[in-house]
Parts: structure tokens; C-alpha cells; sequence
């Protein structure tokens, strides 16, 4: 080694000082020299001002712009601290100078990279494909934004300093050797290139005095993309609400999914990431340009732990996660600007991005999916996509995801580990708490258990001036608040709390006693094959409605009450969210969901009297008849596999007719005639009427004790209408029944057709 190229070694392995030190380096210094790497991202920032100064002023002395200042000028002080002369401002030497920082500076971030150092500046432009041309625009403009010194030597070049940015002329002309290249480098700012497509800069010219020309026109780099360079991502919130970015502190082990979906997932993304670390793979990436990101979509019912399953893999590779939610956007302009910045915070921090519930993504025809795709075609990160429902994806966008993965309700052992999992140490429990029967009564999902725990927790607090403890009483009251909840708005559905007895109800000793042993066999088959459906029927069905409450009441067991006037409305699809999985279902699907299951007394109730068993049975060549046959089918298929316990209240049926799939058929008798009597008695307090009459009356007209309360206050209502407000006879009830009641014991009005 001569002693040139060994004066330029000590000077590669020499500590960064004065940019004279690195001008001395020798032209002829060999490029596998060992370069002390840069220690941070600052110091190679420092290195990088250097390096823009000198671009600027090389391109300056070529026009023939710039001279050696006054003694004493801040420029001055600014050359002489970077170690030129007077005698160096030629154009000759200083690209000479230029050539050799630019070596040097690429000779140390490598080093710096190999050691381990994260330089924002390189990652940024490979992550961005910008070629050197690029990247010696980005630094322009990047040292125009934030360095002060770079300013001032821009004026003294003699450029007017513009505030909103540079003028493309000025970057041509500073990077450009003559007017042929200036002219072939004007791509570099066309609407396709990677510069102007990816939004790393933009143009700032007003539109009233924006120039026909090109070159004319003023361009800036984005703030953010400054912000990622000088490595402040800390400090950036998206302007944006709907645009969240956060690190997760969620576990995978804390999700509680099949081993098999957690093993899927992990799998795949880890094998995306080392492609994306390897060389090949990303000059791969490089070459087919677009469609290269790892797209997984995540479907199944709310709170099953999508978004959940989304934090754990951010955290697990300690990677940002971007969430976008689309739902409050309303113009298009703003979705675009949305999705830019969004894709954008994914490139730069090499994060995954989480599109949370993206119901309104994948309608089939949607122009915000069309817009999504041209995002998802230059990405390169995971894209994660959750919705509730798959629903009919556009096939466009189902050949861009990579992975459908779906996210399916937690069985019981799954639920108890939920339980175990929500639950906080520094929370005493009392003792009269038992999770796994907790569990079995409230088949939740995750996300439901979640909240049943936290407004637990909230009513401990308020009671417990010291350590909180949590009743079992606090967890069933919110349990069932819950479920209430669900189900609120519901006009076909209603859950409630049973407020009958069986020792209150209107019937003979006898019928209670039956309600009491169906009780009974209910427990007996939760012990062994789960499942007991009972067929309740009275000439009134308030009667057996108000029997089935009865019999929630003695199991310990809500009500969830489904009404239907027609066997085609109990079959057809309407606008009825499920509960659990929200998505559109039929009023029959959401009868036998599993909100049900063991906490409720699931009540169907056959308003208009459509169920006839025998009448189904016949007359198959009639299409009105053959559509309830099917929708009767499938409903004791239903029977014949739900777990819990089902009554089916109907207008009076013979016994001959009942399907096997009841287990017992309840046929609710007219209470004894003396409890007939008092309740007439009750409501016909006057002296005219006898108990002979009365006698005489139950004898003719027997019913039920619901029935009687509504017969006489259509009696009521008739003799105010009659203008005997004080004159209720018993002539009058008996034409009201006989109105209602027709020559048939088989009340008309109390819902039989």
C-alpha cells in the first residue's frame, strides 16, 4: 500500500470531525477499506448535511453562481468550519470533494447497517425503491426543511429562498451535468414516479400562479416523511381520527383461540417477514412491483378476539399497529386521504395495519374496495381486515387475500379459560362463586365476558371501601344486563325475567304438581343427554305463556320469549342481527342461536295458531300448506338437537298429534270452577248478580282466569259506550262473550283463526 492509499485508510478509521478531515481522504481509497461505522442516526444526518452542501454548492460553481464570500460572513465561518478554501470552489474541485463524501459517507452507513444501527434515511428510500437521482432530491429537500446552515448557503448561492419549497428548475440545475440530462431527468417528477405516486413530495405552487411548465413549479417533501428520517416517530399523531397508531402490550398467549388458528397465523407471517429480510426475496418483490403484501382476513362473530388476535401479532414481532376505521368517513375525498396516510404509516414504520370492522369494505360493487385495492396492490406489510361477517366479497378483492382465517364462538372449555384469563389477581372473589356454572348459564363470547367482568368490577368498587370483591349476584345481575341488552331493540324477541310462580298460577294442584316434576326432569337431563322440550297448550295462550314463565321461574332460568304471527315470517330472512355473530339470520336461526343454550327457557310462542301438526300433514299439493310443512320440519329438527329448555305454547291440539320430538305435552285444563267464580266475583261486585247466576255461567262458558280479566274489560268498555259507566250487568258480559266466543267453547278472539 502506497502512502496515499494509507494516508486514505488512517482517515476512513479515524472518529467523524471536521469535514476537512474527510476531504483529505485520497481518490484512490480502496472501497473494501474498513470505515468506522456511524453510531447513531443523528451522526449520519450530520454526515448527510455535509453531503447536501456540497451537492449544492458543485451544481452551483457548474452555473457559474457562487464565489468565495467576504472575510467574516456567516458563509464564511460555514466553508471554513468544512474545511475549504477559496481555492476549492471551482466546479472541478468541488465535485472532486463531492465524490469523495458521497464514498465515504456510503463506505460508513454500510458499516453502520452491518453493526446493527438503524439509519432512517437508507430504509426509507429502499423501502420506497427511490434510485440515487431520488434520493438526491429527497436530500435536498429533506435539508431545506431542517437545516438552518443549508438555508443560508442556498441564498448565497444566489436562489431565492421560498418557505413552501424549492423549484424543480433549481434541483435540475443543481443536479444535473448539462441540458440534455436536465431534460431526460424531468421524469423523475411525472405523476407515476416513485417520488409523486408515493406522496414522498408534492407540489406547493398556488394554482392562480401555477406556470404551464414543469420546471416552474415548487415541490416540498412531506412532514411526516421528514419526521421518520430524523427518527422523531414518537412524537407523530395522525391528523386523522380515524387513523390510530399504538404499540400493544397483548400476548399471544393471552388470546384464547385454537392452537390451530394461533399456529396458522404465526406460521405464515413469519415466513413473510424473512422473505422480506432477504435479499432475493425483496429484489423479487422489486421486480413484480406490485401485489407482494400479506393480506389475512378475519371473519366470525363479535368478539370472538379479531382485533385482539391483531395486537398480539403486532406485539409479538414488535411492530406498530396501524388501525383504520372507516365507518365515520363520509366522502370519498376523505377515505382516499385516509387510506394514503394509513398505507403510508405501514411503509414507514414497517408496521402491520388493522382495517377494524370492515363490513362496508367487502360489499360486492363497493367503490371504497376499489380504492383499497390500488393501496393493497403497492403494499408491502400485512394487512389485516376484521369484519363480522364475511358476506359476498367482491372477487377482486377475495384474489388479493392471502389468508381467510375464521374466528368461530369459544366452546365451554374455551369460555372458562376466558373467564380465567379476564380476571385480574389483585380481585378477590367470593366465596359463594362458581365460574364453571357461571359459564355453562351464559354461553358469551369473549368480548361479552370482557364486559360482564369490567361492570362487575365497577359494582364492587362502589360497595367495597377496600379490597373489591365480586358477588355472585354482581355477575348474573350484569350477566343478564347483557343479555337484555342484545336484544333490546328486538320487536320478534324478548329476554327477560320470569315474575310467575307455579304456586301463583290459576291451575288445579294437580297441573302445578306437573310443572314441578317437568322441573325436576330438566335438572335430570342436565345431568345426562342436555335437552327437554315441552309442548304447552290451553284454549288461551297468555295461560300457557304464563306457565312456561312459571317454569323458567322454578329452573332458575331467564326467558327468552320468540313470538311469531306465520310460519313464513318464522322462516324468512329479515333485518335481525344475531346477537352473538351479528349477521342477518332468520327469526328461527335466532331462536335456536346460542345466546340461548342453558341460560334461558327458550319460549316459542304460536300466536296466530299456525302450528297444526295434523293439517301439515295433508293437503301437500297446496303450496301454502307445503311451506308450513317445511318450516314445521325444520323446526322439531331445531328440537331435536337444542340442549337447553324449549316450550312451544299453542292454542289447544290434540294428543294424538304431537310429534316425538316433545318429550311431554302440558295441556293446560280451565282452573276449578270455584276459582272461576271468585274472579267473576271480583269484577262483578254488584247485588243483581247471584252465585247461583255466576254458578250457571262457568258452567256454560268455562275459562281461563286471563280469559275472564279480558272479557270484562270489553264489558267494561262497552257499557261506557252505552253510557252505563255504573251499570255493568251481567247481560252485558254475556253478550260480549258471545260476540267473541261464537257458538264454539273455542275462544275466537284470543288468537285461534
Amino acid at each position: 500500500m502506497n502512502e496515499m492509499q494509507s494516508t486514505a485508510k488512517d482517515n476512513l478509521m479515524a472518529p467523524q470531525g471536521q469535514a476537512g478531515q474527510l476531504f483529505a481522504v485520497s481518490p484512490y481509497c480502496e472501497p473494501n477499506s474498513e470505515a468506522i461505522p456511524f453510531t447513531d442516526n443523528y451522526e449520519h444526518l450530520e454526515a448527510l448535511e455535509e453531503e447536501a452542501l456540497l451537492m449544492l454548492l458543485s451544481g452551483s460553481a457548474r452555473s457559474g453562481n457562487i464565489a468565495w464570500p467576504k472575510e467574516g460572513t456567516s458563509c464564511c465561518r460555514i466553508y471554513t468550519k468544512m474545511g475549504l478554501t477559496a481555492d476549492d470552489f471551482t466546479p472541478a474541485k468541488l465535485e472532486s470533494l463531492l465524490a469523495r463524501m458521497s464514498m465515504v459517507n456510503k463506505m460508513r452507513e454500510n458499516a453502520a447497517i452491518r453493526s446493527g444501527v438503524k439509519l432512517f434515511f437508507p430504509i426509507f428510500c429502499r423501502e420506497n425503491n427511490l434510485d440515487a437521482f431520488d434520493q438526491k432530491i429527497l436530500l435536498l429537500l429533506l435539508m431545506n426543511g431542517t437545516s438552518k446552515i443549508f438555508r443560508e448557503t442556498f441564498s448565497h448561492c444566489g436562489f431565492f429562498e421560498d418557505t413552501r419549497g424549492v423549484k424543480i428548475k433549481i434541483i435540475l440545475s443543481l443536479l444535473c451535468k448539462d441540458y440534455r440530462e436536465a431534460l431526460e431527468k424531468r421524469k423523475h417528477f411525472g405523476r407515476y414516479a416513485p417520488l409523486v405516486a408515493r406522496e414522498i413530495i408534492f407540489f406547493r405552487t398556488d394554482h392562480e400562479n401555477r406556470s404551464t411548465h414543469l420546471i416552474d413549479d415548487l415541490v416540498t417533501t412531506n412532514d411526516r416523511h421528514i419526521r421518520y428520517i430524523t427518527g422523531d416517530n414518537q412524537l407523530y399523531n395522525s391528523t386523522y381520527s380515524e387513523i390510530s397508531i399504538e404499540r400493544s402490550s397483548i400476548k399471544l398467549d393471552k388470546v384464547i383461540l385454537p392452537d390451530s388458528i394461533k399456529e396458522q397465523l404465526v406460521r405464515q407471517v413469519d415466513r413473510y417477514f424473512k422473505r422480506r429480510d432477504n435479499l432475493l426475496a425483496r429484489r423479487l418483490d422489486d421486480f413484480l412491483e406490485y401485489g407482494t403484501a400479506l393480506t389475512l382476513f378475519f371473519h366470525g362473530p363479535s368478539g370472538t378476539g379479531k382485533t385482539m388476535m391483531a395486537r398480539a401479532l403486532a406485539h409479538h414481532y414488535n411492530r406498530q399497529l396501524i388501525t383504520v376505521n372507516l365507518a365515520c368517513t363520509r366522502y370519498r375525498w376523505e377515505l382516499e386521504s385516509v387510506m394514503n396516510q394509513a398505507f403510508r404509516e405501514a411503509a414507514l414504520l414497517q408496521g402491520f395495519i388493522f382495517f377494524d370492522e370492515a363490513d362496508d369494505i367487502f360489499k360486492e360493487g363497493s367503490d371504497l374496495a376499489r380504492m383499497l385495492l390500488i393501496q393493497i396492490e403497492k403494499a408491502k406489510c400485512v394487512v389485516i381486515f376484521a369484519t363480522n361477517k364475511a358476506g359476498s366479497l367482491d372477487p377482486a378483492m377475495e384474489r388479493r387475500l392471502s389468508i381467510k382465517i375464521h374466528f368461530p364462538l369459544p366452546d365451554q372449555e374455551q369460555r372458562m379459560k376466558i373467564w380465567h384469563a379476564l380476571l385480574p389477581d389483585f380481585i378477590r372473589l367470593a366465596p359463594d362463586i362458581d365460574l364453571e356454572s357461571l359459564n355453562n348459564r351464559y354461553p358469551f363470547s369473549g368480548g361479552l365476558i370482557k364486559n360482564t367482568i369490567f361492570l362487575a368490577l365497577n359494582a364492587a368498587e362502589e360497595e367495597e371501601t377496600g379490597t373489591p370483591v365480586i358477588t355472585r349476584q354482581m355477575l348474573e345481575q350484569v350477566a343478564d344486563l347483557q343479555t337484555i341488552q342484545m336484544v333490546a331493540d328486538n320487536k320478534h324477541c324478548k329476554i327477560c325475567k320470569p315474575e310467575k310462580r307455579i304456586d301463583t298460577l290459576p291451575l288445579s294442584d294437580r297441573q302445578r304438581n306437573d310443572l314441578k316434576n317437568i322441573a325436576e326432569a330438566f335438572q335430570y337431563s342436565k345431568e345426562h343427554k342436555p335437552g327437554l322440550n315441552v309442548l304447552i297448550s290451553a284454549t288461551n295462550i297468555e295461560t300457557a305463556v304464563h306457565a312456561a314463565h312459571a317454569l323458567a321461574a322454578q329452573c332458575e332460568l331467564k326467558v327468552k320469549v320468540i313470538k311469531f304471527g306465520d310460519m313464513d315470517n318464522f322462516d324468512q330472512a329479515i333485518r335481525l342481527a344475531d346477537p352473538v355473530s351479528q349477521g342477518k339470520i332468520t327469526l328461527m336461526d335466532y331462536a335456536f342461536s346460542q345466546t340461548t343454550g342453558e341460560a334461558h327457557l327458550l319460549l316459542i310462542v304460536d300466536q296466530n295458531g299456525v302450528i297444526e301438526w295434523r293439517e301439515t300433514a295433508k293437503h301437500n299439493d297446496m303450496g301454502i300448506n307445503l311451506s308450513a310443512r317445511s318450516v314445521v320440519t325444520a323446526l322439531l329438527d331445531r328440537l331435536g338437537h337444542y340442549p337447553g329448555l324449549c316450550c312451544v305454547a299453542m292454542h289447544e291440539c290434540p294428543n294424538t298429534n304431537i310429534p316425538l320430538e316433545f318429550h311431554t305435552h302440558l295441556k293446560l285444563e280451565y282452573p276449578p270452577e270455584e276459582m272461576q267464580i271468585y274472579q267473576w266475583e271480583e269484577h262483578l261486585k254488584c247485588g243483581a248478580v247471584t252465585g247461583d247466576d255466576l254458578a250457571n255461567l262457568v258452567e256454560q262458558h268455562p275459562m281461563h282466569i286471563v280469559e275472564i280479566d279480558s272479557i270484562m274489560h270489553r264489558a267494561s268498555i262497552q257499557s261506557l259506550i252505552e253510557g252505563k259507566a255504573h251499570q255493568l250487568s251481567l247481560e252485558t258480559v254475556k253478550i260480549v262473550i258471545e260476540r267473541y266466543r261464537g257458538k264454539n267453547k273455542a275462544p275466537v278472539l284470543f288468537g285461534r283463526k
